[in-house]
């Protein structure tokens, strides 16, 4: 919780508080993401359309941010297992 100067030791109670509207905001999410059939495994797409409203734009805009973040990892990991696989067989 620490940032924007905040203290770096917050207090138990607003770390409960915090860790609430947290696990509550995830829930409802994901709730709304399963639908009507109430999936038992949610996709990303699921997701998409659960924050495809005007007011989750932001939010929205941040999970395809860290889906791109995340292939773009798998690429360069690629192509660094790659690049020590043949540096092996140079050897």
């Amino acid at each position: 919780m620490y940032g924007f100067g905040d203290d770096r030791n917050p207090a138990n109670d607003t770390v409960n508080v915090m860790e609430e509207i947290l696990v509550e905001f995830i829930a409802d999410v994901c709730q709304t993401a399963g639908g009507p059939q109430r999936k038992t495994r949610l996709s990303i797409e699921d997701l998409r359309r659960a924050l495809s409203r005007l007011a989750d734009a932001k939010k929205l805009a941040r999970m395809e941010e860290l889906l791109f973040m995340q292939e773009d990892i798998k690429r360069a990991r690629a192509q660094f297992e790659e690049s020590d696989i043949t540096q092996s067989k140079e050897y």
